[in-house]
C-alpha cells in the first residue's frame, strides 16, 4: 500500500478524513513516551518525536535544561529550534538520517517516520556534543547576553549537555532507524485500518441510504405493493396498502394475506402459479353489477426470488380514472368526428338557406314596400297593392313569410354554431376580468328572460364568492360570456317550476395555475346517463323546437379547444348541478 491508497480513493469524504490525520491520530502517545524513556535510559542520548507538518512535539526523553529552560522557553531561540527541525525534516528521506548542528549551537539528528510513503513525523536525536569537539563557550556567553539568559545558570546547563563518541552515536542511530521503521509500519497499518473502517462505514451508509431510497420509492408509488411468501404470509406492505386497507405496516407484516385482504383469498392459486412457474399473472378485478363500489383494479402478481427465498409481489392499481378517461377520450373522438361532419353539413346547408331567407325578404319587400317597380307592376296587372296586401294578410301569408324568416334565422344560428364547433375562432384574445364578464352575463341573462320568458330571471338568487387575487385571464371575452350565458340559461330553465327558491352560487378563484369558475344551481340535477352525453353535439333533453343541442357542445369547444382549458359537470340528482370551467392563467 502506498500513498496512492488515499489519492485514488473514490470517496472524497474518505480522502479528506485520511489526509487530515496526523501522527498523533495513528499512534498511542502514552506508549510512545514510555518507549522514548526506555531508550533514553538505555542509551543516555536525548530524543524526541515531532510532527512533520505542525512542528508539535509528541514525546521526548532526556531533553536538556539548556533547551527546556532556555532555548525552547524564549520566543526567538524557540523559533530557531522550530526552523532547525524544519530544515532537518525537509532534507531527510526514507531509510536515511540527517545530522545538523543547530543555530543554538548543539547537534541534532533526524530520522523520518513514514506513513504510506508520506513523511509524517521526525524521530530526533539531539541536544548533545561529540566528545572530539569542544563547545564554543564564547558563542554561548554571547547567546546568554543577547537573549538576557542568566549567564551562570545557562553555562551550568551547557556543561550538563552530554558528549558522545561518534561511533556510539552511529550505533544508536541504527537502533533508532529500526525504531523509526517500526513506527512507520505501525502508522501505515493504522492508516490502512482507518481507511478500511471508513470504507466500511461509507458502504454501510450507502446501503442504508439505498435501503431508505428503495423503501421511499416503494412507499411513494401510487400502486398497492404487497410481498408474500409461498405460504401467503405478508413480507412487504407499502404506504398505499396502509392507506387503502387501513392496516399499518407493522401489523400487516407476517399476517396471512387471506386474513388481511379477503378479496385475494380466491386468487391464491394465481399467486402459487406465479411462484411455481416464475411467470407473472395478470387479471382485472371489475365490480359486480350489484356492488355499490364502482372501483376497477388491475392486479399483477410478479414472481420473486431473493437469496434463494421464493415469493411474489402483488401490485394493485386503481384504474377507475383510466377507464373513465378512456370513456371521455372516446367521447372526444366522437365529438371530433361529428365536428368534421358538422362543418361539411353547415357549408352545404348555408347556400340554400341563404337563398330561402333572401327570397323571403324579397317577397316581403315586393308586397309591403312602395317601390316604383312594385306600383307600376301592380297597375299593369290591374291589381291594387292595398288589396293585395289585404289578401296576403287575410290568408296568413304574412305570418308564413315571417315564419320562414324566423326559421331561417334559427337555422342560420345553428349553422354558425356548427361552424364555430368545427373550427377555431379567429377572434382577438385580450386580458379580461372574469368577475366582470360573469356579472355582465348575469345582467344579460336577466334582460333576456325579462323580455322573452314568462319567468323572471331576477327572481333567482345570485350568490357571489369571488376571490380578490384572481389575475386577468387572456381570452375572447364574447365567447366566454356565451359559455356563461349557455350555462345560466340551462340552469334557469331547469329550475323553472321548482318548489324551493332558485339560486345560483357563482365562484371564481385561482388554483394551480388556472382561473376556476364554478356555477352551481340548486335545480333538479342531471342523471348520470344524461351527463355522459351532455357535451355531445345535437344532444338535448328539451322538446322539439326548444333546443338545438349545440349550446353546451359549443361551450365545451370554446373552453377546451379554443382556450386550452377544461369544462366539467357534476351533479347530484334532486340536489344540485355544478359546471366547472378552468382557464389557464399563462
Amino acid at each position: 500500500m502506498e500513498i496512492s491508497l488515499i489519492q485514488n480513493c473514490p470517496s472524497k469524504s474518505i480522502r479528506e478524513k485520511l489526509s487530515s490525520l496526523l501522527f498523533k491520530d495513528l499512534i498511542e502517545l502514552e506508549e510512545l513516551q514510555n518507549m522514548l524513556e526506555v531508550s533514553y535510559n538505555a542509551t543516555g542520548i536525548p530524543s524526541g518525536i515531532i510532527d512533520a507538518f505542525t512542528g508539535e512535539v509528541y514525546a521526548g526523553a532526556g531533553w536538556q535544561k539548556i533547551c527546556v529552560n532556555f532555548h525552547r522557553a524564549h520566543p526567538e531561540t524557540c523559533a530557531k529550534c522550530i526552523e532547525n527541525d524544519t530544515i532537518i525534516t525537509n532534507k531527510i528521506q526514507k531509510g536515511t538520517y540527517h545530522g545538523y548542528k543547530c543555530s543554538n549551537g548543539m547537534w541534532d539528528i533526524g530520522v523520518p517516520i513514514m506513513c504510506l510513503e508520506q513523511h509524517i513525523a521526525t524521530f530526533f536525536l539531539g541536544q548533545f556534543f561529540y566528545d572530539d569537539e569542544e563547545p564554543d563557550r564564547d558563542f554561548f556567553i554571547k547567546q546568554a547576553d543577547k537573549y538576557k539568559f542568566d549567564r551562570e545558570k545557562y553555562l551550568e546547563a551547557l556543561d550538563e549537555v552530554p558528549r558522545f563518541k561518534r561511533e556510539r552515536v552511529e550505533e544508536i542511530l541504527k537502533r533508532n532507524i529500526a525504531l523509526a521503521a517500526f513506527l512507520s509500519d505501525s502508522a501505515s497499518k493504522s492508516m490502512r485500518n482507518f481507511y478500511e473502517i471508513e470504507q466500511r462505514k461509507e458502504a454501510e451508509k450507502e446501503v442504508k441510504i439505498l435501503r431508505n431510497y428503495l423503501a421511499n420509492i416503494i412507499d411513494s408509488m401510487p400502486s398497492i405493493l404487497i410481498g408474500v411468501d409461498p405460504e401467503g404470509k405478508i413480507t412487504q406492505w407499502n404506504k398505499e396498502a396502509e392507506s387503502v386497507y387501513g392496516i399499518g405496516q407493522a401489523d400487516a407484516i407476517g399476517k396471512d394475506i387471506r386474513n388481511a385482504m379477503p378479496p385475494l383469498s380466491s386468487q391464491m392459486e394465481r399467486i402459487h402459479t406465479a411462484i411455481r412457474t416464475c411467470r407473472k399473472q395478470e387479471y382485472i378485478k371489475r365490480p359486480a353489477p350489484d356492488e355499490k363500489d364502482n372501483t376497477c383494479e388491475d392486479v399483477t402478481i410478479y414472481p420473486l426470488i431473493s437469496n434463494g427465498a421464493r415469493g411474489a409481489v402483488i401490485r394493485i392499481d386503481n384504474v377507475t380514472d383510466r377507464v373513465n378517461l378512456e370513456r371521455r377520450m372516446l367521447q372526444s373522438e366522437k365529438m371530433m368526428s361529428i365536428g368534421g361532419l358538422a362543418a361539411g353539413m353547415a357549408h352545404e346547408i348555408n347556400n340554400p338557406l341563404s337563398g330561402i331567407m333572401g327570397h323571403a325578404t324579397n317577397i316581403k319587400k315586393r308586397i309591403y314596400s312602395d317601390l316604383v317597380n312594385n306600383i307600376s307592376t301592380a297597375e299593369k296587372c290591374n291589381i291594387s297593392l292595398e288589396n293585395m296586401r289585404c289578401y296576403v294578410d287575410e290568408r296568413g301569408i304574412t305570418r308564413m313569410l315571417n315564419g320562414i324568416s324566423e326559421a331561417g334565422e334559427r337555422a342560420a344560428t345553428i349553422v354558425r354554431n356548427m361552424l364555430a364547433f368545427s373550427r377555431k375562432s379567429e377572434s382577438s384574445y385580450e386580458p379580461h376580468n372574469l368577475t366582470e364578464l360573469l356579472d355582465k352575463t348575469i345582467e344579460l341573462a336577466s334582460s333576456d328572460y325579462d323580455l322573452r320568458r314568462e319567468f323572471d330571471f331576477r327572481q333567482i338568487e345570485i350568490i357571489r364568492e369571488y376571490s380578490e387575487d384572481v389575475p386577468l385571464v387572456v381570452c375572447e371575452g364574447n365567447e366566454i360570456q356565451q359559455v356563461f350565458l349557455n350555462i345560466l340559461k340551462n340552469g334557469a330553465e331547469a329550475m323553472l317550476g321548482s318548489q324551493r327558491k332558485s339560486s345560483f352560487l357563482c365562484k371564481i378563484y385561482a388554483k394551480e395555475g388556472n382561473a376556476v369558475v364554478e356555477i352551481i344551481d340548486n335545480g333538479p340535477g342531471i342523471p348520470k346517463e344524461v351527463r355522459e352525453h351532455i357535451f355531445e353535439p345535437f344532444f338535448t333533453t328539451k322538446g322539439i323546437g326548444k333546443g338545438t343541442g349545440l349550446g353546451l357542445s359549443v361551450s365545451y369547444f370554446i373552453i377546451n379547444d379554443q382556450h386550452n382549458g377544461s369544462m366539467d359537470v357534476q351533479s347530484v340528482p334532486g340536489e344540485w348541478t355544478k359546471f366547472t370551467i378552468k382557464l389557464p392563467l399563462k
